[in-house]
């Protein structure tokens, strides 16, 4: 059995067992992250798994999942275009910043809550929420060692090898940069064409599948041949690269529209955590029998 570290090293394992597991849902904006935590915990119901959504985005307009903690109440993305005279990208910044400082205010709203697992809605603009140190100490807090990453591609960007690899590298900084384990997740897969689906979970899986379609794009839009060849090189030895460190991206498709792959995320987190208190072991496939 290959153990899953945290960036402290410790064995996921042996950490405290009676704090539950922490989702934070990322991915660039329009992704689906807040539609995926609202099919989650209603479809987690269904399962009788305790599931507690959290919302960390001070600029979200509404909301359809339970929140157990809005961060909305310690920072409102409004007040602080209008208090520090902002437009909307140098408030996000700053509501990003601030509620990192109030983190342990954060800790002490949802210190003791009693479930099976927390599923944390992030900011829209990943960047936000990945590459600014407070926004470390943030995830650090809230996920007290039981942390993990689901990281959803655009199934509009993944259409294009160049979109995906940029989504495959996107995904691997992140993880870098937070040092959580990761699951990738090709959000809003229904609105992909059958033939178009398969393709992209191809590339997921087979990357000479992949390197064949990026010579192939590059290629077509550059404006001479060696400009395309570089390009395609270029993205190419990132994934080799990706590949020798054993990176394995792999992709799994999701809808919360039609409820796939929420069997697959629980199952994710079961993996790293263990079975959660009182959750029945019900992986993909005993779901999906019962839900049909």
């Amino acid at each position: 059995m290959v153990e899953v570290l945290s960036p402290l090293g410790e064995s996921m394992s042996s950490q405290d067992s009676t704090t539950p597991p922490v989702l934070f849902v990322v991915g660039t904006a329009g992704a689906g992250k807040s539609s995926l935590v609202t099919a989650f915990q209603r479809w987690a119901r269904f399962l009788e798994v305790d599931v507690l959504a959290i919302n960390l985005d001070p600029g979200a307009e509404k909301v359809d999942y339970d929140t157990e903690f809005d961060v909305r109440e310690l920072v409102s993305l409004s007040d602080v275009m209008i208090e520090y005279e902002l437009g909307p990208n140098g408030a996000q910044i700053l509501a990003a910043d601030l509620v990192a400082s109030r983190a342990d205010e954060v800790f002490d709203e949802i210190e003791g809550l009693s479930c099976d697992m927390l599923i944390v809605d992030t900011p829209g603009q990943v960047e936000l929420f990945a590459f600014r140190e407070a926004s470390s100490h943030l995830v650090s807090v809230i996920g007290q060692g039981r942390a993990c990453l689901i990281f959803l591609f655009d199934p509009m960007l993944s259409q294009t090898p160049s979109g995906f690899v940029s989504q495959m590298l996107l995904s691997s900084i992140v993880h870098f940069r937070l040092g959580l384990p990761t699951a990738n997740f090709l959000s809003k897969s229904d609105l992909l064409e059958p033939e178009a689906l398969e393709r992209v979970l191809d590339w997921g899986e087979n990357l000479d599948i992949l390197e064949a379609a990026l010579y192939e794009e590059s290629a077509q839009q550059a404006l001479d041949a060696q400009s395309g060849s570089q390009r395609a090189e270029f993205a190419i030895g990132q994934l080799r690269m990706m590949q020798h460190a054993s990176i394995q991206p792999g992709l799994t498709p999701l809808s919360s529209e039609h409820e796939d792959g929420l069997a697959d995320v629980l199952t994710f987190a079961q993996t790293i955590f263990g079975g959660m208190a009182d959750a029945r072991d019900g992986y993909a496939g005993d779901i999906e029998h019962e839900r049909g």
